[in-house]
């Protein structure tokens, strides 16, 4: 490290940052004239030599780390007649995910865009060798820059002991982090959890600590409705770690399950037919002529759409009507289809000629059953308030 040198380069400027027993600042590194981040580390007696350990392994750690997620490392140096080490690292600039919750609701899009970018930052620190984890996963940490992208800060993971009588020290945050964090684990699954928490407090706009519990779980089901992201939250935030989602790998394998299952769902609700009606079995296309592609004309595609719009159409006109269709125009397009058709086309044709017949028959029945309802309707009526066929139902003259 280099002491008096680096003191004189880098000029602090303001906090913005505070953690257990250090505090970020922004910076001027005097030899480029650029803005950077400093991390300032001040030992005392009643921590040891703690902090120092951590503040070493975060050098370390942002070293050898190299992704647009997370902050890069320029250098480091120590006053040590003060107690007082230095990082210096790129500023971040943007607003944390703290201070997003305090705007307006996200949109499950946002919610999903946010949790892949911090799902690939935890790839990229759990794939190096030994995995990286980072253990304080929470809004504080992950900072939303001005084109949407997301960082994650804070790799010294310095927070608070929880047993200062010598115990070890737990590092973590109260709703963020895993239960196996109070007794000292940590697993790339302790950083699911983390950003399991983040994505709830996230979707419900309450701190993850505040969320309503089932047990030792978060109770999802009490704030968000059954959908893919409700599944996987869930799943990150299982209490026991062996019941939980123990990598990335694993995450991305479960949605895409759940995004299998859920078009396979999608295709068999589609596929049920309306009940009292059978299913209408798919439509298989003609095969291609050899050598080309098939020649298609009218009565080869949109077939279904066609005959039965032309039915309604004549059939608007009553009887007479289908049978101008059936007795005039039908004989007429089919001798013009003929005619322009190609010879591989003819057995279709034929196929789309007596569906027109069939569909032609099924009008004829259904105007016949709709004439006799109306009949039996009117059989039913009062003398008086008999319709005289036109659909008009006289009044009856109060005066009588």
């Amino acid at each position: 490290m280099v002491e008096l040198a680096a003191q004189q380069r880098y000029e602090l400027l303001e906090r913005i940052g505070r953690g257990g027993q250090g505090s970020t600042f922004v910076a001027l590194d005097r030899a480029t004239g650029r803005q950077v981040a400093v991390k300032r580390i001040k030992l005392n007696a009643d921590a040891g030599w703690k902090p120092f350990d951590l503040f070493e392994r975060e050098c370390r750690v942002l070293q050898k780390l190299s992704h647009p997620g997370i902050p890069k490392y320029l250098d480091s140096y120590a006053d040590e007649a003060a107690g007082e080490y230095f990082l210096v690292m790129e500023l971040i600039t943007g607003r944390t995910l703290r201070r997003v919750m305090e705007g307006p609701s996200l949109s499950e899009a946002q919610l999903w865009s946010i949790f892949h970018q911090a799902l690939a930052i935890l790839d990229a620190l759990h794939g190096v060798r030994p995995p990286v984890i980072h253990r304080d996963i929470k809004p504080d940490n992950l900072i939303q820059r001005d084109d949407g992208s997301l960082c994650l800060v804070d790799f010294g993971g310095v927070r608070m002991t929880l047993r200062p009588d010598g115990g070890s020290t737990v590092i973590g945050t109260f709703g963020y982090m895993a239960p196996e964090q109070l007794h000292g684990d940590a697993t790339p699954a302790t950083d699911l959890f983390g950003l399991g928490a983040t994505i709830a407090a996230l979707a419900t706009g309450s701190e993850a600590d505040a969320l309503p519990r089932k047990g030792l779980a978060i109770d999802l089901s009490r704030l968000l409705p059954p959908s893919t992201l409700r599944e996987v939250l869930t799943a990150m935030l299982e209490p026991d770690p062996d019941k939980r989602l123990a990598s990335v790998a694993m995450v991305r394998k479960f949605l895409e399950r759940a995004s299998k299952a859920g078009r396979g769902k999608q295709q068999r609700s589609q596929a049920r037919p309306e009940r009292g009606r059978p299913a209408r079995p798919p439509a298989q296309p003609d095969a291609p002529a050899a050598g080309g592609s098939a020649d298609r004309s009218v009565g080869d595609d949109d077939g279904d759409a066609f005959w039965p719009t032309l039915v309604r159409i004549f059939g608007s006109m009553g009887y007479l009507g289908l049978m101008m269709l059936e007795h005039i125009m039908l004989p007429i397009i089919f001798v013009v289809l003929s005619k322009i058709s190609s010879p591989h086309n003819r057995p279709a044709l034929a196929a789309r000629k007596e569906k027109a017949k069939a569909l032609l028959k099924r009008g004829r029945k259904e105007m016949r059953r709709l004439s006799q309802s109306e009949a039996e309707s009117r059989k039913r009526l009062p003398p008086g308030r008999r319709s005289d066929g036109s659909g008009h139902v006289p009044r009856r003259d109060p005066r009588r």
